[in-house]
């Protein structure tokens, strides 16, 4: 199965970083000499995935003036009141009968994480982290090693890890996603996680969403000034 075109959702407000983003989107927050976006574009097409759309919504002139041709701009109208799952759906034209990597904007990862993913096996196939999780996580729960729910709400003593915002999908799998993605739209689910759609895919198809789990890889969701200053530290070496 051969993999050329990502998807990146980055329509969001994160807000919850502050005057950090008070004029940029947190995807334009730089690590070293890049910004998180452009690390993620670099991963991306280093493993050979040059067709790449992004999801834009607050500040969109900013992602869209700093990477400039050659990507496909989406635009989420209602990024204020959404979440990533909204912002999946404007992208529908664009990973039509496409086979696809999906990635939050506001990740930042070390290479070999792309590369198990890509060799992972399954049409919708989640990158976690096996760990220790915190409260905030988006936990991941196994039942007899096979994926049955992510969640923040997930008890801390039954998470195996925690996803990191990454997936790849099948155009199988993404045309099943899909069809869950639309029923809760449809039902004005508009600010729910884009996990909720993969937990009711689950309960009806058990075993469908495969993991590519991972240890001691370094990896940083960025939502918190303290998340930014500790992405920061942590891959000073790459910088």
């Amino acid at each position: 199965m051969e993999f050329n075109k990502a998807i990146i959702v980055a329509a969001g407000l994160g807000s919850r970083l502050g005057d950090l983003t008070k004029d940029i989107p947190k995807s334009l927050l730089k690590i070293g000499k890049d910004t998180i976006i452009e690390r993620n574009i670099n991963t991306l097409k280093k493993n050979g995935i040059e067709d790449i759309g992004i999801v834009v919504g607050y500040k969109k002139e900013k992602i869209m003036e700093l990477l400039g041709d050659g990507y496909t701009y989406i635009f989420n109208p209602f990024y204020e009141n959404t979440n990533n799952m909204a912002s999946l759906w404007f992208a529908k034209d664009f990973l039509k009968n496409s086979n696809f990597i999906y990635c939050h904007s506001d990740i930042i990862y070390e290479e070999y994480i792309l590369k198990k993913l890509l060799n992972t096996k399954g049409d919708i196939v989640l990158s976690v982290e096996e760990k220790r999780c915190d409260e905030e996580a988006m936990k991941v729960l196994l039942t007899d090693n096979i994926f049955v729910k992510s969640s923040k709400d997930i008890s801390l003593e039954k998470a195996y890890g925690e996803w990191i915002g990454m997936a790849r999908f099948s155009y199988t799998g993404w045309n099943l996603y899909f069809k869950y993605i639309e029923e809760l739209l449809y039902n004005k689910n508009f600010e729910v996680y884009d996990t909720e759609a993969m937990n009711n895919l689950v309960r009806d198809y058990i075993g469908f969403i495969k993991i590519s789990s991972f240890t001691n890889l370094k990896w940083y969701e960025i939502d918190f000034y303290e998340d930014y200053i500790k992405a920061i530290n942590r891959f000073k070496s790459n910088n």
